[in-house]
């Protein structure tokens, strides 16, 4: 068995796919009562994972990565997320899936930037999307819906119980042997968080939002394994790998990248016209999702 031993940075993101956010306000109160609206940050303490299979491929949720971006200064843009449509118009199940993460990533977003109402829209469709793909009872089972209603105004309360719904999620595939769907959901919402990122940084030129972006693409390498390894899930999957390949070949051609030292604590910082030519390549594939 082989230890790997992870950058603590890399690990901010890295809790297998689920968030370990403690969103509790000054006064003490629960997702159920409010709170202040600082979201809390990931504690990484541990920087080892090791697992039966010689190798760990850790994601972060859709909420983790919309709040690293919003701690790194990324500001709201109107018009950015997709456009909201009844989740009986996808019709095969990796259609389902990889919009629902898509759409996970927009509620994330709104959320975020107290967009409440269009976040309200989009868990709507999470929710449609969640019954087609056979586990709606998710929602049921603990009042989601009720609960994200009653807490609308605060941002604590709803970004914890978006990390409960996931973690419920997880669970419900990883005990029903779908776990693959988890992953395809994961990439529309990697690449719809990339797009977010991409076009306010091609606004703003944020140097922070840069490096987290650099970020996230360490992430794609462990996407990209993860699907392999469920390639046979779903003959989707194949021409998916391959578009992800693409997006990472481009990225690890750019000066920055070739020439960074891996023992640096500091991130890889992609200059605009690397960023705009990556951000290119993520409109392409984000156009051939249906809900693009």
């Amino acid at each position: 068995m082989r230890r790997k031993y992870l950058n603590p940075l890399i690990c901010l993101f890295a809790v297998g796919s689920l968030v370990l956010f403690s969103c509790h306000g000054d006064n003490g109160k629960s997702m159920n009562g409010g709170g202040n609206d600082t979201i809390a940050k990931v504690n990484p303490k541990s920087t080892q994972v090791e697992d039966q299979d010689s190798e760990t491929y850790l994601l972060p949720s859709p909420l983790q990565i919309a709040s690293i971006f919003k701690n790194s200064g990324l500001t709201f843009m109107q018009g950015l997320t997709a456009t909201i449509k009844d989740g009986s118009q996808f019709n095969s199940q990796y259609e389902q899936a990889l919009n629902m993460g898509l759409y996970s990533a927009d509620l994330s977003y709104d959320v975020l930037n107290k967009q409440t109402d269009d976040a309200m829209k989009y868990l709507n469709v999470v929710k449609s999307l969640s019954d087609k793909l056979g586990f709606g009872s998710v929602f049921e089972s603990n009042s989601f819906m009720k609960r994200f209603q009653a807490n609308m105004s605060s941002t604590d309360s709803l970004a914890a119980l978006i990390a409960e719904l996931q973690m419920e999620t997880d669970t419900y595939l990883e005990n029903n042997k779908q776990k693959y769907i988890g992953v395809i959901a994961f990439a529309g919402a990697w690449v719809e968080s990339m797009h977010i990122g991409g076009i306010v940084y091609q606004k703003e030129k944020n140097a922070s939002v840069s490096s987290r972006i650099s970020e996230q693409m360490n992430i794609l390498e462990g996407l990209i394994k993860l699907l392999s390894k469920y390639q046979g899930s779903d003959s989707h999957i194949a021409g998916l790998i391959t578009e992800l390949k693409t997006i990472k070949t481009a990225y690890e051609a750019f000066d920055e990248v070739k020439t960074y030292n891996p023992d640096s604590e500091q991130p890889i910082s992609l200059n605009a016209e690397h960023i705009g030519q990556l951000n290119d390549l993520i409109q392409t594939l984000r156009g051939k999702f249906v809900a693009a």
